[in-house]
């Protein structure tokens, strides 16, 4: 679970900005959205408004940055070409850049932090979140590292920390170094590490499920789960069906993609590997299963006329029937898994009765496992019914052209009150502003 994030000087963020997720006292509906995280509580749910350009993508963008950033490779260089510093204010661009995430993983609550910008890190911290005062774990100025003792494990000593700091390249970050590489030695910083890896998925507008072919064809729950929320939906569709086919490999043609993807199938037994036609933009699994290579296809479900089912590729359904297809596999790791989704433009190709009503789902669970954190334009998601005033965030410039957040309840909400319609009118923010349209003979 996320429970904070805090941009400073990158992109549209100047100084320090924070989003978070804890309850606030003013809001008491939809106690189910409520976490217990250690001595902190979180909430499932969060939506970020704002009007285009207002930075409400940025936060996300710089997120994932950092989630690049501790993905790399030892050996790999910043994946940054130009300089991420607040450019309307000459000032700010030799400053560093920062971003601190707070999240809640393995019973522990988890600060850390660093500075850094397009060659180096200047700071790197990481801290246990107590109820009453933090614990630091590790703490790194430029490439001096001090790691406390109360966090060692296997044999990891004041030589070995030694050891490390010869390693770690100004442009190289610690927690993933350890966390991949010494794990049994610092076990704290390998759970921090791994939240990052395996918690915190990001999904952009342009995501696509690339695995869902094979993940329909094997787990029945995913699969009930599909094609009872499709007919509900009003696609034409009534469900989805997965065809397999055995390849016969004598058949494909040496040094095609569907031959490189088979024999990274076999390299990889059970995993799905991608095959993408780039001119119908059809989504092809190849799984090597039981000895033998499998091509797997998604087929959309109609009935006719006379009442007959058919089956039809994927390809030629709507731009909008195939986006909420493609949000399945999200609504289902959500529910069933204990892990932070983040998605960029929730709404984006779907009517907002569509997405409301998938939304609604979500917020009315009971048994949901996962947080879900996204950024959009509809209006119609802004219920009471649906959401916390806590749990709605606003994105708006300010004098600086600047990023500032927000959250709904910093006003004075009625539990009865239409936040559409004061959203709309601009009684919030995050909206954007309009010159006079008569001025251009609108």
């Amino acid at each position: 679970m996320i429970l904070r994030l805090i941009v400073e000087n990158i992109a549209s963020f100047k100084n320090a900005v924070e989003f978070n997720t804890f309850p606030s006292s003013k809001s008491q509906s939809h106690n189910n959205h409520k976490v217990k995280c250690g001595h902190a509580t979180a909430l499932r749910l969060g939506a970020i408004y704002g009007a285009n350009g207002a930075g409400k993508s940025n936060l996300i963008k710089s997120l994932f940055l950092l989630k690049q950033l501790i993905g790399l490779e030892s050996l790999q260089k910043f994946p940054i070409g130009d300089s991420l510093a607040f450019k309307l204010d000459p000032t700010y661009s030799e400053r560093p850049s920062g971003i601190a995430v707070e999240f809640y993983h393995g019973n522990n609550i988890y600060y850390y932090h660093i500075e850094f910008d397009r060659s180096q890190v200047y700071t790197e911290e990481l801290l246990l979140s107590k109820k009453s005062k933090d614990e630091p774990i590790f703490k790194r100025e430029n490439n001096t590292i001090n790691i406390y003792h109360s966090f060692f494990a296997n044999g990891a000593n004041e030589q070995f920390v030694d050891g490390l700091q010869r390693l770690l390249r100004p442009d190289m970050l610690l927690l993933p170094l350890i966390g991949k590489y010494y794990s049994g030695e610092f076990p704290y910083i390998t759970n921090a590490y791994a939240w990052f890896t395996d918690k915190l998925q990001i999904v952009g507008p342009n995501a696509a499920p690339y695995t869902m072919p094979h993940l329909l064809d094997i787990d029945k729950d995913f699969e009930s789960l599909v094609n009872s929320t499709i007919p509900e939906m009003g696609t034409g569709m009534s469900g989805l069906k997965v065809l397999v086919k055995e390849i016969d490999e004598d058949s494909i043609d040496v040094g095609s993609r569907l031959a490189s993807a088979m024999a990274d199938a076999k390299q990889y037994p059970g995993v799905p590997q991608l095959v993408l036609d780039n001119l119908t933009g059809e989504i092809l699994n190849v799984v090597y299963e039981n000895d033998k290579l499998y091509l797997k296809t998604l087929m959309s479900i109609h009935i006719d006329t006379c009442g007959e089912t058919v089956e039809t590729p994927l390809t030629i359904e709507s731009d909008g029937t195939r986006r909420i297809i493609e949000y399945m596999p999200l609504l289902y790791a959500v529910t069933r898994h204990d892990a932070v989704y983040i998605v960029d433009e929730v709404e984006r190709s779907i009517h907002p009765i569509l997405i409301k009503d998938i939304i609604n789902k979500l917020s009315k669970s009971t048994d949901t496992k996962g947080q879900l954190i996204f950024t959009t334009h509809e209006s119609a998601l802004l219920d009471q019914d649906i959401f916390r005033p806590d749990e709605i965030w606003f994105a708006q410039k300010d004098t600086d052209q600047a990023t500032q957040l927000y959250p709904l309840s910093d006003f004075n909400i009625h539990k009865t009150a239409n936040i559409e319609n004061g959203y709309l009118n601009g009684r919030y923010g995050g909206i954007p502003f309009l010159s006079n349209l008569k001025d251009l003979h609108w």
